[in-house]
């Protein structure tokens, strides 16, 4: 099965592709964005380690976006967006044929 990282494969072919949790947990369709089918945790840019200093970057113009699966609870991926910005798409998925 083709994999997008250690936690989430895609199972299926075609339109009936789905991205799966390594819990089991069936994620959503493989050609949508994953992390729209997550649970999401949307905090303060610092929240992205310690060595983020939000005064240098404007912090208040960023968040820090956790993604967990809905299943295990397991974070899946990170990102630090603006906070008017919707959840990015920064990894689409081939889906085989």
């Amino acid at each position: 099965m083709p994999r997008l990282n250690e936690q989430i494969e895609i199972v299926g072919r075609g339109p009936n592709a789905v991205a799966v949790c390594r819990c089991g947990y069936e994620i959503g369709p493989a050609a949508d964005n994953y992390k729209l089918h997550l649970l999401m945790r949307e905090g303060p840019v610092q929240n992205a380690g310690p060595w983020v200093d939000p005064n240098g970057i404007g912090g208040e113009r960023f968040v820090c976006r956790e993604f967990f699966c809905p299943g295990c609870v397991t974070l899946l991926d990170v990102e630090i967006a603006q906070s008017h910005e919707p959840i990015l798409w920064d990894v689409r998925l081939a889906v085989p044929e």
